[in-house]
């Protein structure tokens, strides 16, 4: 039987608490006593090691009503970090991907570990709906820029929703709206106001520094009209490692879900596109693919949870703690730097702690503006809805 399957009390006390705001005294009381139990009992005779690594396994039973596909809401994951440790350390055999052995000490006031977050969202991700009649995702796209003057921060979103169906390619469907631009904090408000409160922003051909805007464009402040139509392109028209190549339902499907096959196969991949990448590329690259995987790809929990093992074991993602996402919704945030056009990025990835799925990823660098200021630009992707459901696209 599986590891975690044999001890249901202590998964459903840990999926229990991730949508908590926080244990009560009693259970931060409960935790370290039982930690500290385990970790002053005598060794034990080792027992046998299974020949084949064994992953993280989640329950696939989709909730009641697949209609009622993702959409986060609260954040408990501060509150339930020891007790996760703890149920982790208790059900995950020292030979796995994710190795917990020895166990850390563990302290009701210590933020939770990049580890501790990313095994957390593995477990959550078991409630996640595991079919549908679509595949729908929503999402809020998002820019930081430099005006063209360099005098304050612009920032600009928009919004798109995908419905992909497996049954009729047909009836995929996209519906996006340009939701205009505007001075990013307060103090470009001022900047912005000093500069005769410009409506919208022409750029040069040059927009070195500038942010992630295209040459000579147009920037208008104010949104645009809805938009729609037939979704021709699938996935096909992203950039990721996988979307180049995993063009149809049937090559989604062949994506393995046992984190050291999913490991090996995305690193095929990523040599396949990219050339032999070694050590810290090899390791950028395979963190990509694994939040490609988490942020948008329409597969099965048990990919996503591996997906996240798979993050879990790398280094380099640091606990930045509890944090708003550009939307203002609460979570749990990872940073990691990456080399983007030559230049060294910082960027992080915000989770939802009852779900498991992705709030934001978001990019950010530091430039100066006219008069000095340090200020960030950067851009952002933000999650809104993401997931399988029968409610199709209104005609």
């Amino acid at each position: 039987m599986d590891e975690l399957n044999d001890r249901p009390d202590e998964l459903a006390a840990v999926r229990d608490l991730l949508s908590m705001p926080g244990p009560s005294s009693e259970v931060v009381d409960s935790g370290r006593a039982r930690l500290q139990a385990a970790l002053a009992a005598p060794p034990q005779a080792p027992q046998r090691v299974p020949e084949a690594p064994q992953r993280l396994p989640v329950r696939t039973t989709r909730r009641a009503g697949r209609s009622r596909w993702w959409a986060p809401v609260r954040n408990g994951l501060i509150g339930a970090a020891s007790a996760v440790a703890l149920a982790l350390a208790v059900a995950v055999p020292s030979n796995s991907l994710i190795d917990l052995s020895p166990v850390p000490a563990v302290s009701a006031s210590a933020p939770p570990t990049a580890r501790q977050i990313l095994l957390a969202a593995a477990i959550a991700m078991a409630t996640a709906p595991s079919d549908g009649a679509y595949w729908r995702t929503s999402v809020v796209t998002g820019q930081l820029i430099l005006s063209p003057d360099r005098r304050y921060v612009v920032k600009r979103q928009s919004t798109r929703q995908t419905w992909l169906t497996r049954k009729n390619s047909a009836q995929d469907r996209w519906t996006g709206r340009y939701l205009g631009a505007r001075p990013a904090t307060p103090q470009d408000e001022a900047a912005w106001r000093t500069a005769g409160s410009p409506s919208r922003w022409q750029y040069p051909a040059d927009v070195t520094g500038l942010g992630r805007v295209s040459p000579q464009a147009l920037v208008e402040a104010a949104p645009g009209p809805p938009q729609g139509g037939p979704h021709r392109v699938g996935w096909r028209n992203a950039d990721g490692i996988l979307t180049k190549q995993l063009v149809s339902w049937t090559a989604l499907s062949t994506i393995p879900s046992d984190p050291t096959a999913l490991r090996a196969f995305l690193v095929t991949h990523i040599a396949r596109e990219n050339g032999a990448y070694v050590g810290r590329e090899m390791e950028a690259e395979l963190r990509e693919s694994c939040l490609e995987i988490i942020t948008g790809l329409p597969v099965s929990p048990e990919v996503r949870a591996s997906a996240y093992q798979i993050l879990a074991s790398m280094p380099g993602m640091k606990p930045e703690g509890a944090v708003t996402d550009p939307l203002g919704r609460a979570g749990q945030a990872l940073s990691y730097q990456v080399m983007r056009d030559g230049r060294l990025s910082d960027e992080r990835l915000v989770i939802d702690a009852e779900s498991g799925l992705p709030l934001a990823t978001e990019t950010r660098s530091v430039s100066r503006v006219a008069d000095g200021r340090d200020v960030e630009i950067g851009s952002f992707i933000a999650y809104q809805q993401i997931g399988w459901t029968d409610e199709g696209p209104a005609q």
